[in-house]
């Protein structure tokens, strides 16, 4: 059985694949606990330097800021409520923080295509 305080998902990105990642609540306990409760979850892919990001209905305050995103870091920028995967390190210049991480080929993420769909769920 998976601990309460990682909570295995797959993340699914139309044309790119799938990856296998976690939900962390050590990273950000109310927000991830949030999220948790409302997988799956997905929304229309856009682009950005160093992730691809997608707006979920989800309104929450900053928990735990990280200055440095790493490839993998699932990540949620509670000004708009994006979820984002990072496939490049980079220093955020806004308000971010982790609330995951997921492996495989980040690089194949720079390849998506605005619009595309992305689905979290839970991986049992």
């Amino acid at each position: 059985m998976a601990s309460l305080s990682r909570v295995p998902v797959e993340v699914f990105v139309e044309n790119i694949g799938k990856f296998e990642g976690e939900l962390i609540r050590f990273y950000a306990p109310l927000t991830v606990q949030e999220i948790v409760r409302m997988l799956p979850i997905e929304g229309a892919a856009a682009l950005w330097d160093y992730a691809v990001y997608f707006e979920i209905e989800i309104s929450r305050g900053l928990e735990k800021e990280v200055k440095k995103v790493k490839p993998g870091d699932i990540l949620f920028w509670p000004p708009r409520s994006y979820v984002l995967l990072a496939f490049a390190e980079a220093m955020p210049a806004a308000q971010m923080m982790k609330i995951g991480e997921f492996k495989g080929d980040y690089s194949k993420l720079k390849e998506v295509r605005p619009g595309s769909k992305i689905v979290i769920r839970r991986r049992e």
